[in-house]
This record gives C-alpha cells, structure tokens and sequence, in this order.
C-alpha cells in the first residue's frame, strides 16, 4: 500500500513537471476561450465586459512565453491590460494549494493568539501635540473578541480635538470592527455608504448603511487624518475611501493597493486556474470604487507623514474653529 505523503510528494511533482511543460498553440487557444467564456458568465460589471474581452483578444497577437507557468503570467498582465481589475488573474496551483486538508481547530488557535498578540490589530494610541490623538490599526481582526479593544481605543481618545488614523500596511479584514470607527464621523441617521453588486442576477444587491450604534460620543464634524500606503488594502480602503468620498477626512500617504472587489476562482484546467471579480461594492457618490487605482491620497507624502498629518489638522482647525 501506498502511504498518503507518498501520494502527496507524487502530485506536487506532477504538478511541478506540469508547469514547466511546453504550452502549445492549441492549448493557448483553449485557454483564451474558457477565459473568455468564464469572464461572460461571471464577471461582476457587466457593462465593462466587452470592452475588456476586445482588449484580452487583441492581445493575443502578441509574443506569448511558452511553459505554463509563464504563460499564466502572461494571462495575467493581458487580463490586467485589459480591465485595470486586481482581482482579474490566473494562477498557478502552488504547493500550498495541493496540501492535505487544513486542521481547522489548529488554525483557529493560532489566529486567536495572534489576535491577542497584536491587541486586536489596535496597536498604538498616542496624545500628539494640539490635543490630537493618533491611532494605529494594523489589521480589522475579528469582530466579536476585537471589538472591546475597539471600543476601549475610542474611547480612551473621546477627548482629543482631532484624530489621525493610521492604517499603513493594513491589508483589511474582518469590515464589523472597520464600521464601528468610522460609524464615529456620520451623524446618528443612516447614511448609504455603498452597494455592493454581485454578478448573479438573482442576488439581491447589499446596501451598506452607517449606524449611530457606538459607545462615546460622536466625532462627526471634527478633523480627521488617514495615513494610507500601497499596502493598505481592501477594507482598509473601504475605510479611507468611504471617509474621503463624504468629505469626512483628509488621506495623506500614497496610493493604496486598489483591491475592491471581491472574487471568485474557476478552473481552467488541473494546473491553472482564474480569480474573477464577483462582486463590487459601488460608492453612490463617486458611482465608482477604488479597484486598480487605490484610494488617491489628498495629500501624498512618504517621508513625515505623521508630521504632514498634524500639520494639515492644525490648518484644519484654524480654518473651521467651530469643528
């Protein structure tokens, strides 16, 4: 018999040996078609779906890399070229990918220590100078064992006249804890804030509402700074984005990752495979979101961005006394 690790060392071999296998023309045509057919079933604006597939077909002239493995990077700038969507690529199955079947329990354990070793991702509160206060939140973790931390932070910082909210390298995550700060900058009736689309017609779109539910006292009105990086992605950008479209605050940075959609993968074959945006949440200001470009900082700074963020509160507050 057999033993499973054997099994396991044999299919990421084949896979491995796969990859580096010569892609020919008929498999190239094969896979331009399922793309294009997977992208007419599933993509999520489907208005940009021609416009999109014209653009992929077009580039198909082009010199091409002939493994697999690169060609699927080659699908990829196409299909980026083409859409300017981040969440529109093909991958190639990975060691990761083809493990045996995760300890879910195990994972579990883990993400709750790292949870607690990174407080919840709220991980610097500080009183600058004007009585500003400064928040640094790494990650939104997950909201029903955060959100005390959440709270508690807001509330420790109720007495400062502004604040700077620093969400450098945060990549997202969980949006119930990323709802609760910025429920603090809308006033206590429901605000829209964004719909979120899917491509199967028969769902029903969501619509995303503000909410007066926090602990403390509203911030609405008072100056508030965003420090953003590329590595802020994201419900991290839903976040700065929602806050900047409603005039709330001011980001200062640079641009962010410009992942907003959320996505889905299709099989190509049993070596490739293609994430597809499925779903989008839409701003009904700006009637857009930030997927590909990244939420565009009002003010772009890469050095002293602390000191920029205060600066530009300090002009704020001289400006509009009253907030």
């Amino acid at each position: 018999m057999i033993k499973p690790v054997l099994l396991l060392i044999t299919s990421l071999l084949c896979t491995s040996v796969g990859l580096a296998v010569e892609v020919t023309k008929k498999d190239k045509k094969h896979l331009d078609g399922k793309i294009v057919d997977l992208i007419e079933q599933h993509y999520v604006l489907k208005d940009r779906i021609p416009t999109i597939l014209a653009k992929f077909k077009k580039s198909a002239d082009q010199i091409s890399p002939s493994t697999r493995a690169e060609y699927a990077k080659h699908l990829t700038n196409r299909l980026f070229s083409a859409s300017n969507d981040k969440h529109l690529y093909i991958e190639a199955l990975s060691l990761v990918e083809t493990e045996t079947e995760t300890d879910w329990d195990a994972w579990e354990v883990k993400q709750r220590q790292q949870e607690i070793q990174k407080n919840f991702g709220f991980q610097e509160m500080r009183i600058l100078q004007g009585n500003i206060g400064y928040l640094k939140i790494s990650e939104f973790m997950h909201p029903s064992r955060g959100m005390p931390t959440a709270v508690a932070s807001m509330q420790w910082l109720g007495s400062t006249n502004a604040l700077i909210i620093d969400i450098r390298g945060n990549g997202g995550g969980y949006p119930e804890l990323m709802l609760y700060i910025l429920n603090h900058y809308f006033d206590p009736e429901p605000i829209h804030l964004s719909t979120t689309y899917y491509a199967d017609q028969h769902a029903t779109p969501y619509v995303q509402y503000s909410s007066p539910a926090i602990l403390g006292r509203l911030r609405t009105g008072e100056p508030l700074a965003i420090l953003v990086n590329e590595k802020t992605g994201s419900a991290a950008e839903y976040f700065a984005y929602t806050l900047q479209a409603f005039g709330k605050a001011r980001i200062i940075g640079s641009p962010t990752a410009g992942a907003a959609h959320m996505n889905s993968f299709y099989d190509l074959d049993d070596q490739l495979r293609i994430s597809i945006s499925t779903a989008a949440p839409i701003n009904p200001l700006s009637k857009t979101n930030w997927e590909g470009t990244g939420v565009v900082p009002d003010i772009i700074a890469s050095k002293n961005v602390i000191d920029t963020a205060v600066a530009a509160l300090t002009e704020s507050a001289k400006v509009t006394p009253a907030q």
